[in-house]
């Protein structure tokens, strides 16, 4: 970054010398001024005005105002406009001798001020734009760092989050199970372990495909089969074309762990959890339906962490806040969520 800005500005500083030099050629045989004195009088102002231009930018780059017209521009600029003219009076009183200087140099000295105070001015102006650009540009990839920074570290806190009930609900069943039915008890840790494994090894902000995601669902629903038994039946309703779509991993679980908190927790009949997914022209739409009794969940204490994870976590990672809704019809509880692509 810092060669390509330097070799920029090298490039500028030689055009504005070429430029400069031109201009006040022109300028200088427009007043009648012998083509020898010209051409010398305009390569040796444009090699001046070229130096002190790059005075005034490496001054500027290192002390940046607030406001491009202030104090201690306007006195550098009026200092380096005197240091152009005694440089100037200096060195061609020297070549020209008394007599052409004060002919051809003196009378031109005021618009030669003039011209130079204009041409340090508009300098001094572009300077500070470009270099008060410059620092908006750092600011924003700053606020765009920071912004990035505290959206890992809440999916992160989000993620860790995520099955905390469901694993010590997991540890006391296998705790129960140790006496009752050990061989059980035993597949149930080895599903848990196969369960972790890929829940630990997930970077929360990495896509996988929804095969993948899915998978970890049936891990996930073994486990709770063994804790409920013949209750908890699953049905899947999945298009073939949605398995190779990118997901964001563990989206699904929160919401089974849902469905089955309020479908099977108050009941004692056998539930079914649904789960389709479809692919449309919006992106990947999924819909978990699980039956609920609305007097138990009436009184139930819980705050509904594993929603509001999801439409947190969707929120954060695609900047919309409606992917995650939910209904109810004739006590049956869907969710439904929109996975843009």
């Amino acid at each position: 970054m810092f060669n390509r800005t330097s070799t920029r500005v090298q490039l500028l500083f030689i055009v504005w010398t070429v430029v400069a030099s031109l201009v006040l050629f022109c300028l200088l045989l427009v007043n009648h001024f012998p083509a020898d004195i010209a051409w010398k009088d305009a390569l040796f102002s444009g090699l001046i005005i070229s130096i002190i231009s790059q005075i005034l930018y490496f001054i500027q780059t290192y002390y940046h105002a607030k406001s491009p017209v202030n104090f201690s521009n306007f006195g550098l600029i009026l200092a380096l406009t005197a240091f152009y003219q005694v440089l100037i009076n200096s060195a061609f009183k020297l070549v020209l001798g008394d007599e052409r200087w004060s002919q051809y140099i003196l009378p031109f000295e005021s618009a030669r001020a003039y011209i130079v105070f204009f041409i340090l001015i508009s300098t001094s102006l572009y300077w500070w734009i470009n270099k008060n650009r410059q620092i908006q540009s750092q600011v924003q990839q700053q606020l765009i760092e920071q912004e990035r920074a505290l959206t890992k570290a809440e999916l992160d806190n989000i993620h860790q989050q995520l099955q905390p009930h469901f694993l010590f609900n997991s540890l006391n069943s296998i705790g129960a199970l140790t006496e009752i039915n050990p061989k059980e008890a035993n597949r149930m840790i080895l599903l848990l372990s196969d369960f972790l494994r890929g829940t630990l090894r997930k970077d929360i902000q990495t896509l996988v495909p929804f095969s993948e995601e899915i998978e970890q669902v049936k891990r996930y629903l073994e486990i709770e089969k063994i804790r409920f038994g013949h209750r908890l039946k699953t049905e899947f309703d999945i298009r073939e074309e949605c398995l190779q779509t990118p997901v964001p991993p563990l989206l699904l679980q929160p919401l089974i762990e849902n469905a089955i908190k309020f479908g099977l927790y108050g009941s004692t009949e056998e539930v079914t959890i649904y789960i389709g997914v479809t692919q449309s022209e919006n992106g990947l739409q999924v819909e978990v339906r699980n039956p609920y009794d609305p007097d138990y969940v009436q009184y139930k204490t819980g705050k509904g962490f594993g929603l509001t994870s999801v439409r947190r976590r969707l929120s954060l990672l695609y900047n919309q806040y409606d992917l995650l809704t939910t209904e109810k019809q004739d006590k049956l509880f869907i969710t439904k969520i929109l996975i843009p692509q």
